[in-house]
């Protein structure tokens, strides 16, 4: 069981890459079980399976009946065959109806690393915790386009090449340079590293913590296996 501490009216934005689609369906699935869950996006992610409520319609509050019943509302316009972001606007308006709300902000292609343009991730302002996925599993492979999406723009942030091998200083500033993962980030800051079930040491991740904490990192730092 992952705790992430998330208490009622938070606002989650996850951000990063390597498992960001994954922790939206686990958190959102667990949380709609007592509560109104709304699971939206602010970039584009693929339709979810197997739901029955999604609405695409931007007038959402129009087509559903007030207070909300216990259950996860998928609201977002579809984009070809995936779902895309609500006018921002909209979706600072509709969090306010829903007990918990679970965002994914931020776009990797599927792919475990990135790099962050400028108007990268997309926060919404009534954020209240910020979930950082990070796949420590690809310590010491090179960098290349198939392990990172905007490959100069990552090479930029953590000063290296392509085909240079990834170390754990990278990581660290990934985390910690203001370009980096928490880049437009909005309240409580949350490093999840995922797949630690199939990573082999887990003692990097305990270096990592160590480090950031010794920089002062000023978030909180979890693992978990779910993704």
């Amino acid at each position: 069981m992952i705790d992430l501490k998330i208490k009622k009216g938070d606002v989650v934005s996850i951000v990063g890459a390597g498992g960001k689609t994954t922790l939206l369906n686990y958190l959102s699935n667990k949380y709609s079980l007592d509560n109104s869950v709304l699971m939206t996006t602010t970039t584009k992610i693929y339709s979810p399976k197997n739901y029955d409520y999604i609405y695409h319609s931007i007038n959402f509050l129009d087509t559903v009946s007030l207070p909300l019943k216990n259950n996860l509302y998928i609201v977002a316009p579809k984009y070809k065959d995936k779902l895309s972001s609500l006018p921002m606007e909209d979706l600072e308006t509709l969090v306010k109806y829903f007990d918990y709300t679970f965002i994914e902000a931020d776009g990797s292609r599927m792919k475990p690393l990135k790099g962050w343009k400028d108007n990268e991730p997309v926060i919404c302002a009534e954020t209240t915790v910020t979930i950082g996925i990070i796949d420590l599993t690809q310590v010491g492979r090179p960098i290349d386009e198939d392990l990172v999406y905007e490959i100069e723009l990552f090479c930029k942030l953590v000063g290296k090449k392509v085909g240079e091998a990834l170390t754990i200083d990278d990581y660290i500033k990934i985390i910690l340079k203001k370009d980096g993962i928490f880049k437009n980030s909005k309240g409580r800051k949350i490093i999840f590293f995922s797949k630690a079930d199939l990573m082999k040491d887990l003692k990097i991740i305990d270096e990592i913590e160590v480090r950031l904490y010794d920089k002062r990192f000023d978030g909180e730092v979890v693992m978990g296996g779910i993704l």
